[in-house]
């Protein structure tokens, strides 16, 4: 099956010591949570009254407003889909722990809530009788009138990061322009990124290996199922915005969006959809998915029910795990993530804007060996080969010499005996049979200086081998991580583009962190800040 799934990269080592947001003690911190659930409300919309600076809140529900925003704005206005939209005074605001915000869901009397995609019924405030099909085609349709074809900007917070074990691994954040030439312009030829700055917040583990850029050579660290169509690698931004389906809607994106005004609904079955809200806005939430064995696609999409302006999308994608003992049943309930996006949109004005977008994928780790031969030395005079391990092994005295295996040029080289050496168990000897015309002539190339492109065939194995901590010579385990990349928008610029000087804009080509990248030069006429995910919210104050 061919699937499309853009180019990945992990950010190397970061620069920028840039110095704009503060310490912690110039925020309030805020949590907000479900009133009826006591789940956390994740990417909601925090905004200063009557202003379009704001930010949103982490996966975590936290969130951080700077203190001397209490002097722009008496209250903050917060908003998420599905709950009612809460006015909220600085002055309840606490400086020293974190606020707890309780959000309520919002509640609709609707004569009928709930219909199948295809039927046509009247929805409750709904205009007519639609199905779902024909309310995505029309919010396809009015693409043009709902988004902004002329030139704007965006400023915002950007994150990528990994999660082990649910804690921030290897967390780099920092403030991006968007510099977009409008709706009616294509996306990755036109858009630019201007980047304030750029860091490693050092405050979270630090995994160097699994920050290493993907490798799929030697599948040290590798996407499933995933298939690359571009030669060059876009770096991290680009990678994200790429995958903006709303944006890049006329565009190939990813599968199964494909081209989303042209492939969206044929590609996908419409399963229910009902009315919600976006604070005052009543809004359809239309469910979908996609069954292609082994891949299952699971999503909902939000309309505005006046405007048919696309708000939402969230798109995930799933591989079904096979049954236990079958090669080809696959499980019915039992799937693993291989990406999920999210992209919402916002008022501003007469049209919609990037509220934030977030992309999330699985990637797999193939960690290098912690017990490992760690010198090959092999005597001239003997062609003995002495192997120094990087640690004892605990179990030598029951290995066979056939549990020691030398391969040659292709061919296994047949083993006399092998000693230890000394009496720490790390350092054993292995002397050769050399009766063998064939194997003593490999033997004299491989001490030999002469050039042969099959020295680096190498290769020395011992069965079941052993450390300490039961570590297997030279085994290398796996372990599933998952990578996030997102942008929040903070302030939306519309009807100006101001130029950035062409040395501003971000090398597209090249990872935030590299000293290649240019730093925006000029100072920002408002303040901007991290809104860097607290590192334990589960130890708030009361």
């Amino acid at each position: 099956m061919k699937r499309v799934l853009r180019n990945f990269l992990v950010v190397g080592v970061l620069l920028f010591g840039l110095t704009l947001f503060g310490q912690d003690n110039d925020f309030f911190f805020g949590k907000l949570i479900d009133a009826n659930t006591g789940e956390p409300v994740v990417f909601a919309t925090i905004r200063l009254k009557d202003k379009a600076l704001g930010v949103i809140s982490n996966n975590d529900g936290g969130f951080k407003i700077p203190l001397d925003f209490q002097f722009k704005a008496d209250s903050l206005l917060i908003s998420s889909m599905g709950y009612e939209t809460k006015q909220l005074d600085f002055g309840v605001l606490r400086k020293s722990a974190i606020n707890k915000i309780f959000m309520k869901p919002s509640v609709f009397e609707l004569t009928e809530t709930v219909v199948t995609a295809k039927k046509r019924r009247t929805l409750g405030g709904a205009k007519g009788s639609l199905t779902a099909e024909q309310i995505i085609k029309y919010a396809i349709e009015r693409i043009p009138d709902n988004y902004d074809n002329d030139p704007f900007e965006l400023v915002g917070y950007y994150r990528d990061y990994q999660l082990k074990d649910k804690e921030y691994t290897n967390l780099n954040e920092g403030l991006i322009k968007v510099v977009d030439k409008g709706f009616n312009v294509k996306d990755h030829t036109s858009l630019q990124f201007g980047l304030y700055g750029y860091e490693a917040n050092l405050d979270f583990e630090v995994d160097s290996f699994a920050a290493k850029p993907y490798d799929y050579q030697s599948n040290d660290k590798y996407i499933p199922d995933a298939v690359f169509r571009q030669r060059k690698i876009p770096n991290e931004l680009t990678l994200l915005f790429n995958h903006d389906a709303i944006r890049n809607n006329n565009e190939r994106t990813y599968s199964y969006i494909n081209t989303f005004v042209k492939d969206f609904i044929n590609e996908h079955d419409f399963v229910t959809y009902f009315l919600t809200n976006y604070g005052d806005q009543k809004v359809y939430k239309i469910k979908f998915k996609k069954n292609h064995t082994p891949f299952q696609v699971r999503g909902d999409i939000y309309i505005d029910t006046d405007t048919y302006a696309i708000r939402k999308l969230e798109y995930a994608v799933y591989r079904q795990v096979l049954e236990e003992a079958s090669s080809t049943n696959y499980s019915e309930s039992d799937m693993d993530l291989l990406y999920e996006i999210l992209v919402e949109y916002q008022n501003y004005g007469d049209h919609m804007y990037l509220n934030y977008i977030s992309f999330h994928n699985q990637f797999k780790l193939v960690r290098p060996p912690k017990f490992f031969i760690e010198d090959v030395i092999i005597d001239k005079d003997s062609r003995n080969m002495i192997l120094t391990l990087n640690r004892p092994s605990v179990n030598w005295l029951k290995l066979k010499t056939r549990d020691f295996r030398v391969y040659y040029q292709g061919s296994r080289l047949k083993v006399k005996k092998v000693v230890r050496v000394g009496d720490l168990g790390d350092t054993y000897e292995i002397s050769f049979l050399k009766k063998s015309k064939p194997q003593r002539k490999r033997l004299r190339l491989l001490i030999s200086e002469e050039k042969d492109r099959q020295k680096a065939t190498l290769a020395i194995a011992v069965k079941k081998m052993m450390d300490a901590d039961g570590n297997l010579l030279a085994e290398r385990k796996s372990e599933l991580l998952d990578q996030f990349r997102e942008f929040f928008t903070q302030k939306i610029i519309s009807g100006r583009n101001k130029e950035v000087a062409n040395t501003s804009y971000v090398d597209k080509t090249v990872s935030l962190g590299q000293q290649e990248q240019s730093n925006i030069k000029v100072e920002m006429d408002e303040g901007f800040w991290m809104n860097t995910p607290l590192k334990d919210m589960t130890k708030e104050n009361q």
